[in-house]
């Protein structure tokens, strides 16, 4: 709506064009046209002197208005750099080519004078902008800003987001990290050594943790003999991850009656803001590093893949029974369930004889308590598929094909896995489809690297200290007293599993390990035929001796060797022994195509050397001295991360 002022203002300004233009105009025209000719020069003039006044009026109002409305453009522009710049906001200008050409006060004085005139991609060293690039961050000097591109009106937008990320870094550097500690086999220390020697240890690691209490920012309580929760910021886990966790390495203790080696398993939790998910978190890490096979620490949040420290020896065996007698009585007790009817077991894919050892006699034990038994395997390596052929059709028929383990899956199915407790390891992927979850069970040795989540966690039975899933099955067998059950074909297979995981006994053994192979030579099992089983052929032996036609020596000690040539999984593991074979060499990596598959398996293998860490940097996993990973990457690309790999990989992760 018009105010009085501005129709007076509007009345005022066609008076003026009436009086400097229309009337002379007409006058001229009538002056021109109607009166005589004398007066046609006076007129024109008179009407020219008015049309210059007129010009020069014109003139000087378009001055006063431009004068005005740059004062006005100045003063507001003034006013919205002041009042963004007092929120940390610059804008400048650029054009298409990438030049800037304009930019606020904020800018200058943050990005110096000389920016006009640059390219952003100078500025903020980006060579390609996509639409994923368009709103990042940057750090400059003291500073750290969020930038906005916008390419469709040339303009980039900064905002000072110093305050806000210090405020947030700072919140996150006090957020809660509950931890857990616990001596690894705490409870063969308690049975193997006198009192004396145990008091020597808890007051050591009571002198240990006051040391590191009072050095970083942590609370801690010994709620059991060996084991201790800790309280802790973030900001302090980021120094101990930094560290790699060596402040809780120096638990050398002196003066005890024997030698032994006293490791610690952790687990720390943050990122969660409720203490009974952190608490339940930080129980989770803790289970991790011990299934993965002790003496390391493990780091958890929710959303992120897990971090592992250490794991740079293999702690002594315990002895205790307690949790393989656990995992017997549910096996067990779940084969003499009316409520069980069928049984599925699985090995891993491309079976080894482990795996087929193990399966066979979970079956063999399900069939002598009456029920439907059935092994969910087709693939087999090469050395287990001879051991295959050699069954008779009877026994051939309880090997089935995934489509048929899925079609028996119901309430009343048992599934056990074992020598595996990655998913995707196995055959079928519906094998837990219709499956009660707490009818699952693993019996596997096999570090983890993340725990399974469709299986109940007392289910799950991991010993990464036996020597195979073989062994564990055995160990089973004979506290539970079912060896009645067992015939020498059976013992013989589990021995074979055996002796396949150890390299004839010269790894990864312990007296566990002879005390199995002992029982089931008792059973009926006999050494000369495992050996002989695991004897190779000369077309095998030609295949070795090709992939290690290109040895190398990456690092000191460490060998790897590649080819691209198609041959079963086992020949790359022999391969991979035959490394080792040289005195000196402590770890050996090869890598070569698999028969009928787009795949390439790497077998690493290790002698007092943890090679699980190197295969899980290029997505694979294992065992502390044995390993392996699978890739469907070039070969040389798969060569190349693992050299990456060996080279970057230290005693800890």
């Amino acid at each position: 709506m018009k105010t009085k002022e501005d129709k007076k203002r509007l009345a005022i300004f066609v008076i003026k064009i009436l009086a400097f233009f229309i009337i002379p105009t007409i006058i001229f025209f009538a002056g021109i046209f109607v009166l005589p000719s004398k007066w046609r020069i006076p007129i024109v003039a008179i009407y020219s002197f008015l049309i210059v006044a007129l010009g020069i009026y014109s003139a000087f109002i378009i001055k006063k208005f431009l004068k005005e409305s740059l004062f006005i453009n100045r003063t507001l522009s003034q006013y919205i750099q002041n009042e963004i710049s007092e929120s940390g906001t610059g804008i400048f200008i650029f054009l298409n080519s990438g030049e800037i050409i304009w930019a606020t006060t904020f800018i200058l004085s943050r990005f110096g004078s000389s920016i006009i005139g640059k390219n952003i991609n100078e500025i903020f060293s980006v060579k390609d902008w996509n639409e994923s690039n368009y709103d990042f961050a940057f750090k400059k000097e003291n500073y750290e800003y969020s930038i906005h591109v916008n390419f469709e009106k040339n303009i980039v937008i900064v905002k000072d987001v110093t305050f806000q990320t210090n405020l947030l870094n700072d919140y996150k550097k006090q957020s809660i990290v509950l931890g857990e500690l616990h001596i690894d086999n705490i409870n063969l220390y308690q049975v193997s050594l006198p009192q004396e020697d145990l008091y020597k240890i808890y007051s050591n690691l009571a002198l240990l943790f006051d040391e590191i209490s009072k050095k970083y920012n942590i609370v801690y309580h010994q709620y059991e003999n060996g084991q201790f929760f800790i309280i802790t910021n973030k900001e302090t886990l980021d120094q101990f991850e930094k560290d790699n966790f060596d402040v809780f390495r120096d638990l050398n203790v002196k003066n005890l009656s024997k030698q032994i080696s006293i490791t610690l398993s952790g687990g720390f939790a943050y990122g969660i803001y409720k203490f009974s998910v952190l608490d339940e978190l930080a129980k989770e890490a803790i289970l991790q590093s011990k299934t993965r096979g002790g003496d390391q620490i493990t780091v958890l949040t929710k959303n992120e893949s897990p971090r592992f420290y250490g794991s740079i020896s293999e702690i002594d065996v315990d002895m205790s029974r307690t949790n393989v007698s656990y995992i017997a009585k549910i096996l067990i007790s779940k084969l003499k369930s009316k409520n069980i009817t069928k049984v599925i077991v699985y090995g891993h894919k491309n079976a080894d004889l482990d795996a087929l050892g193990s399966s066979w006699a979970i079956y063999k034990l399900a069939k002598e308590f009456g029920k439907d038994a059935f092994i969910q395997n087709k693939t087999f390596d090469e050395t287990t598929q001879k051991s295959y052929n050699a069954l008779s059709p009877i026994d051939k028929q309880a090997f089935i094909s995934p489509s048929e383990a899925t079609s028996m899956n119901d309430a009343q199915t048992l599934v056990v896995i074992c020598d595996t407790s990655v998913e995707n390891r196995i055959e079928n992927k519906n094998a837990f489809k219709n499956i009660e979850k707490e009818n699952i069970i693993i019996l596997d040795h096999h570090r983890l690297s993340t725990n399974p989540d469709f299986i109940y966690k007392e289910n799950l039975y991991i010993d990464s200290l036996a020597s195979s899933a073989s062994e564990i099955v055995t160990e089973i067998i004979a506290i539970t007293n079912n060896n009645d059950k067992i015939d020498n074909e059976t013992a013989q297979r589990l021995l074979d599993g055996i002796y396949l995981d150890t390299n004839n006994f010269q790894k990864q053994t312990s007296s566990k390990t002879f005390s199995a192979a002992a029982l089931l030579e008792k059973w009926g099992a006999k050494i000369s035929i495992s050996v002989n089983n695991l004897k190779i052929n000369e077309e095998v032996f030609s295949q070795v001796f090709e992939l290690l036609e290109n040895l190398e020596e990456v690092k000191p000690g460490y060998f790897l060797a590649y080819k691209d040539i198609k041959v079963s999984p086992d020949v790359i593991s022999i391969a991979a022994e035959e490394i080792l074979r040289v005195n000196g060499r402590k770890a050996a990596f090869v890598i070569g195509g698999l028969v009928g598959q787009k795949k390439y398996k790497l077998s690493a293998r290790g002698i007092n050397t943890n090679v699980q860490l190197i295969a899980e940097a290029v997505n694979g996993g294992g065992h502390f001295s044995s390993a392996a990973a699978e890739s469907d990457e070039k070969i040389e690309v798969f060569v190349d991360n693992l050299r990456q790999a060996i080279v970057s990989v230290g005693k800890w992760k």
